[in-house]
Protein backbone atom coordinates (compact mmCIF):
# COMPACT_ATOMS: atom_id res chain seq x y z
CA UNK A 1 0.00 0.00 0.00
CA UNK A 2 2.10 2.98 -1.20
CA UNK A 3 0.24 6.37 -1.14
CA UNK A 4 -3.39 7.80 0.04
CA UNK A 5 -5.34 6.79 -3.62
CA UNK A 6 -4.75 3.23 -2.81
CA UNK A 7 -5.30 3.15 0.57
CA UNK A 8 -9.26 5.14 0.16
CA UNK A 9 -9.29 1.99 -2.56
CA UNK A 10 -9.33 -0.34 -0.48
CA UNK A 11 -13.24 -0.50 0.01
CA UNK A 12 -15.52 -3.16 1.50
CA UNK A 13 -15.87 -4.40 -2.10
CA UNK A 14 -11.73 -4.81 -1.80
CA UNK A 15 -11.46 -6.36 1.64
CA UNK A 16 -13.90 -9.29 -0.44
CA UNK A 17 -11.90 -9.42 -3.05
CA UNK A 18 -8.66 -9.86 -1.01
CA UNK A 19 -10.27 -12.51 1.54
CA UNK A 20 -11.45 -14.82 -1.43
CA UNK A 21 -8.22 -14.38 -3.24
CA UNK A 22 -6.24 -15.47 0.20
CA UNK A 23 -8.64 -17.99 1.06
CA UNK A 24 -8.45 -20.09 -2.21
CA UNK A 25 -4.47 -19.26 -2.14
CA UNK A 26 -5.12 -21.34 1.17
CA UNK A 27 -7.13 -24.01 -0.43
CA UNK A 28 -4.89 -24.64 -2.77
CA UNK A 29 -2.09 -25.11 -0.52
CA UNK A 30 -4.32 -27.80 1.29
CA UNK A 31 -4.44 -29.29 -1.91
CA UNK A 32 -0.64 -30.28 -1.47
CA UNK A 33 -0.57 -30.80 2.07
CA UNK A 34 -3.69 -32.48 2.82
CA UNK A 35 -5.97 -31.51 5.20
CA UNK A 36 -6.10 -26.94 6.17
CA UNK A 37 -3.59 -24.57 6.93
CA UNK A 38 -1.73 -24.00 9.65
CA UNK A 39 -0.93 -20.44 11.44
CA UNK A 40 2.65 -19.91 9.94
CA UNK A 41 1.66 -21.00 6.54
CA UNK A 42 -1.14 -18.46 6.48
CA UNK A 43 1.21 -15.97 7.35
CA UNK A 44 3.42 -16.61 4.63
CA UNK A 45 0.86 -16.72 2.56
CA UNK A 46 -0.64 -13.44 3.31
CA UNK A 47 3.01 -12.02 3.09
CA UNK A 48 3.40 -13.73 -0.56
CA UNK A 49 0.07 -11.95 -1.43
CA UNK A 50 0.97 -8.46 0.40
CA UNK A 51 4.06 -8.18 -1.38
CA UNK A 52 2.74 -9.14 -5.10
CA UNK A 53 0.32 -6.55 -4.73
CA UNK A 54 1.86 -3.46 -3.10
CA UNK A 55 0.10 -3.38 -0.11
CA UNK A 56 2.48 -3.05 2.35
CA UNK A 57 3.46 0.33 3.61
CA UNK A 58 6.56 1.76 2.36
CA UNK A 59 6.64 4.07 5.56
CA UNK A 60 5.54 4.17 9.07
CA UNK A 61 1.68 4.79 9.04
CA UNK A 62 1.71 8.58 10.39
CA UNK A 63 -0.69 7.54 13.25
CA UNK A 64 2.29 5.89 15.03
CA UNK A 65 3.80 9.07 15.54
CA UNK A 66 1.84 10.13 18.34
CA UNK A 67 -0.06 8.44 20.83
CA UNK A 68 -3.05 6.29 20.59
CA UNK A 69 -6.43 7.50 21.59
CA UNK A 70 -7.30 4.14 22.62
CA UNK A 71 -5.50 0.33 23.37
CA UNK A 72 -7.10 -2.99 23.38
CA UNK A 73 -5.83 -6.59 23.44
CA UNK A 74 -5.62 -6.39 20.05
CA UNK A 75 -4.98 -2.78 18.44
CA UNK A 76 -3.93 0.53 19.20
CA UNK A 77 -6.83 2.72 18.07
CA UNK A 78 -6.55 6.47 16.57
CA UNK A 79 -10.00 8.72 15.97
CA UNK A 80 -9.72 10.78 12.32
CA UNK A 81 -12.29 13.63 13.28
CA UNK A 82 -12.53 14.11 9.42
CA UNK A 83 -13.09 11.08 8.35
CA UNK A 84 -15.29 10.36 11.55
CA UNK A 85 -13.81 7.05 11.80
CA UNK A 86 -11.10 5.11 13.64
CA UNK A 87 -8.05 3.83 12.69
CA UNK A 88 -6.86 0.42 13.86
CA UNK A 89 -3.67 -1.03 14.17
CA UNK A 90 -2.96 -4.83 15.61
CA UNK A 91 -0.36 -4.98 17.76
CA UNK A 92 2.64 -6.34 16.13
CA UNK A 93 2.82 -10.19 14.86
CA UNK A 94 -0.87 -10.32 16.32
CA UNK A 95 -3.96 -11.20 14.71
CA UNK A 96 -6.54 -11.20 17.52
CA UNK A 97 -8.03 -14.86 18.47
CA UNK A 98 -9.83 -17.59 17.02
CA UNK A 99 -13.60 -17.97 18.50
CA UNK A 100 -12.83 -21.95 19.14
CA UNK A 101 -9.77 -24.22 17.89
CA UNK A 102 -8.91 -27.43 17.51
CA UNK A 103 -5.78 -28.51 20.04
CA UNK A 104 -3.67 -29.25 16.94
CA UNK A 105 -4.51 -25.68 16.00
CA UNK A 106 -2.79 -21.99 17.26
CA UNK A 107 -5.66 -20.03 19.56
CA UNK A 108 -4.16 -17.10 17.65
CA UNK A 109 -5.74 -16.23 14.20
CA UNK A 110 -3.25 -14.92 11.40
CA UNK A 111 -3.82 -12.37 9.13
CA UNK A 112 -6.03 -14.09 6.74
CA UNK A 113 -7.87 -14.74 9.43
CA UNK A 114 -8.34 -11.48 10.77
CA UNK A 115 -9.54 -9.98 7.17
CA UNK A 116 -12.30 -12.95 7.13
CA UNK A 117 -13.06 -11.59 10.38
CA UNK A 118 -13.83 -7.97 9.05
CA UNK A 119 -15.34 -8.91 6.02
CA UNK A 120 -17.85 -11.43 7.85
CA UNK A 121 -18.29 -8.06 10.28
CA UNK A 122 -19.21 -5.96 6.91
CA UNK A 123 -21.27 -8.92 5.82
CA UNK A 124 -23.09 -9.78 9.04
CA UNK A 125 -23.55 -5.94 10.76
CA UNK A 126 -23.48 -3.85 8.23
CA UNK A 127 -20.13 -2.20 8.76
CA UNK A 128 -18.17 -0.75 6.55
CA UNK A 129 -14.33 -1.13 7.52
CA UNK A 130 -11.32 -0.67 4.99
CA UNK A 131 -8.32 -3.03 5.11
CA UNK A 132 -6.03 0.15 3.93
CA UNK A 133 -2.60 -2.25 4.23
CA UNK A 134 0.01 -3.51 6.34
CA UNK A 135 3.51 -2.41 7.86
CA UNK A 136 6.33 -4.31 8.51
CA UNK A 137 7.27 -2.98 11.32
CA UNK A 138 10.68 -3.76 13.15
CA UNK A 139 8.48 -5.28 15.96
CA UNK A 140 6.90 -7.18 14.01
CA UNK A 141 3.70 -7.40 11.12
CA UNK A 142 1.28 -5.29 11.78
CA UNK A 143 -2.17 -4.60 9.83
CA UNK A 144 -4.27 -1.35 9.41
CA UNK A 145 -7.88 -1.05 9.47
CA UNK A 146 -10.51 1.56 9.33
CA UNK A 147 -14.09 1.86 10.61
CA UNK A 148 -16.44 4.19 10.89
CA UNK A 149 -17.48 6.06 14.15
CA UNK A 150 -20.84 5.25 15.57
CA UNK A 151 -22.20 7.36 18.06
CA UNK A 152 -24.17 6.02 21.25
CA UNK A 153 -23.28 4.32 24.75
CA UNK A 154 -22.56 0.84 25.73
CA UNK A 155 -25.18 -2.02 25.86
CA UNK A 156 -26.09 -3.90 28.86
CA UNK A 157 -25.30 -7.53 28.51
CA UNK A 158 -29.24 -8.13 28.66
CA UNK A 159 -29.56 -6.41 25.90
CA UNK A 160 -26.89 -8.28 24.46
CA UNK A 161 -28.37 -11.61 24.99
CA UNK A 162 -31.64 -10.37 23.55
CA UNK A 163 -30.13 -8.99 20.50
CA UNK A 164 -28.31 -12.12 19.26
CA UNK A 165 -31.12 -14.21 20.36
CA UNK A 166 -33.73 -12.45 18.47
CA UNK A 167 -32.10 -12.92 15.41
CA UNK A 168 -31.18 -16.34 15.56
CA UNK A 169 -27.82 -16.78 17.19
CA UNK A 170 -27.50 -19.85 19.66
CA UNK A 171 -25.39 -18.88 22.95
CA UNK A 172 -22.61 -21.05 24.43
CA UNK A 173 -20.08 -20.90 26.69
CA UNK A 174 -16.69 -20.43 25.81
CA UNK A 175 -14.57 -20.63 29.42
CA UNK A 176 -16.02 -17.83 30.98
CA UNK A 177 -17.05 -15.84 27.86
CA UNK A 178 -20.41 -15.68 25.84
CA UNK A 179 -20.54 -16.66 22.18
CA UNK A 180 -23.11 -17.22 19.82
CA UNK A 181 -23.22 -19.32 17.20
CA UNK A 182 -25.27 -19.31 13.60
CA UNK A 183 -26.64 -22.97 12.64
CA UNK A 184 -27.29 -21.66 9.10
CA UNK A 185 -23.93 -20.12 8.66
CA UNK A 186 -22.48 -21.84 10.42
CA UNK A 187 -20.18 -19.03 11.92
CA UNK A 188 -19.20 -18.46 15.71
CA UNK A 189 -18.89 -14.98 17.54
CA UNK A 190 -16.84 -13.96 20.72
CA UNK A 191 -15.75 -10.92 22.56
CA UNK A 192 -19.03 -9.69 22.65
CA UNK A 193 -19.01 -7.71 25.75
CA UNK A 194 -20.38 -4.57 26.60
CA UNK A 195 -17.81 -2.31 25.37
CA UNK A 196 -17.96 -3.90 21.56
CA UNK A 197 -21.66 -3.34 20.61
CA UNK A 198 -23.13 0.23 20.87
CA UNK A 199 -26.53 1.29 21.85
CA UNK A 200 -27.41 3.91 18.94
CA UNK A 201 -30.24 6.66 19.53
CA UNK A 202 -32.60 4.90 17.46
CA UNK A 203 -32.44 2.05 20.12
CA UNK A 204 -30.67 0.03 17.84
CA UNK A 205 -27.29 -2.02 18.69
CA UNK A 206 -24.55 -2.23 16.34
CA UNK A 207 -21.58 -4.10 16.79
CA UNK A 208 -18.37 -2.53 16.48
CA UNK A 209 -15.15 -5.12 17.34
CA UNK A 210 -16.44 -8.57 17.44
CA UNK A 211 -14.56 -11.92 16.50
CA UNK A 212 -16.30 -13.60 13.97
CA UNK A 213 -15.20 -17.24 12.50
CA UNK A 214 -16.42 -19.47 9.78
CA UNK A 215 -15.85 -22.77 11.61
CA UNK A 216 -14.57 -25.90 9.58
CA UNK A 217 -16.38 -28.96 9.96
CA UNK A 218 -15.06 -30.58 12.73
CA UNK A 219 -15.53 -27.26 15.35
CA UNK A 220 -18.92 -26.84 14.08
CA UNK A 221 -19.58 -30.82 15.78
CA UNK A 222 -18.08 -29.39 19.02
CA UNK A 223 -19.68 -25.80 18.82
CA UNK A 224 -23.29 -28.04 18.48
CA UNK A 225 -21.97 -29.77 21.60
CA UNK A 226 -21.56 -26.59 23.72
CA UNK A 227 -25.06 -24.96 22.24
CA UNK A 228 -26.65 -27.97 23.73
CA UNK A 229 -24.78 -28.02 27.56
CA UNK A 230 -25.96 -24.27 27.47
Amino acid sequence: MTDDRHRTEASRVALETHVEELRRRCEAACRFSGGHTLYGEEVGIFRDYAGEGAFFYREEPPELNRPPDDEGNEHQVWFLPDLDAYLKITWPDFFGKLVVYSQSDSPDASPIGYLERWHHHNELFGDSADFLGAWDSPHGLRLVIRQPAIAGTPATEAQIRQFFEDTGWQPFQIGLDLAFFDPELEIAISDTHPGNLVLMDDGLLAPIDLRVQRLTPNLVDAVRQLVAQN
